[in-house]
């Protein structure tokens, strides 16, 4: 049976972000042209236009369907535990092994935060943040008691935290003593949770 106009027009588009994706990746969002996007998905830039308007409205849609939550998320869910520190031990390594999945991720950072300013996050954690009401219960009902703090600063703690620790570890590579291993990141997970003062310290205690 032959393709509708609509089933088409759907297909360019998806061809479109896919071909401006790569070539963001490989290359960067300012030296990718409109040119080469028209060359590497087979239509012309006029076509393109049709689809959006201006070459950083590719790149918006690009970061909203590439972006990790799209997998970190029910990955997340998954984690297990009897304790709220098993739980987060399970979350943690979960979340770095589907982050080091992505190997386009670090590019796809670089171009947001410093291309861009970060200036389409907003937009992003528009699409993210009703995604997030399942996490809420993932501690539900598990033995061990957090601090009085907010929910989300929870959860943004722990997204920073451990995705300094996938970033960093990029940095690191050639030194395997801090290179993102399953010791590493046992003992990252034991400072998220404990925090860098030893128990015996006062200010532990409030005597400080």
């Amino acid at each position: 049976m032959p393709r509708s106009s609509r089933e088409k027009s759907i297909e360019t588009r998806a061809n479109i972000i896919e071909a401006a994706y790569r070539l963001f990746i490989d290359h960067g969002y300012n030296a990718t042209s409109m040119r080469e996007i028209s060359q590497h998905t087979g239509v012309t830039i006029g076509a393109i236009y049709n689809h959006f308007e201006t070459k950083e409205a590719i790149w918006v849609e690009v970061i909203q369907q590439k972006h990790p939550y799209h997998e970190v998320i029910p990955v997340l869910l998954s984690a297990e535990g009897e304790t709220i520190a098993e739980v987060v031990r399970s979350a943690a390594g979960l979340f770095v092994r589907e982050l080091n999945k992505r190997p386009d991720l670090f590019n796809l950072l670089f171009i947001e935060i410093v291309e861009f300013k970060a200036a389409h996050v907003p937009i992003l954690l528009h699409s993210i943040l009703p995604n997030l009401a399942p996490l809420q219960r993932l501690l539900e009902g598990k033995s061990g008691r957090l601090r009085d703090f907010p929910d989300y600063l929870v959860f943004r703690s722990f997204i920073g935290y451990f995705l300094f620790f996938y970033i960093s570890g990029k940095f690191v590579n050639d030194l395997p003593e801090l290179s993102n291993n399953a010791v590493m990141l046992d003992q990252f997970v034991d400072l998220y949770l404990k925090g860098i003062l030893d128990d015996s310290d006062p200010s532990r205690k409030g005597q400080i």
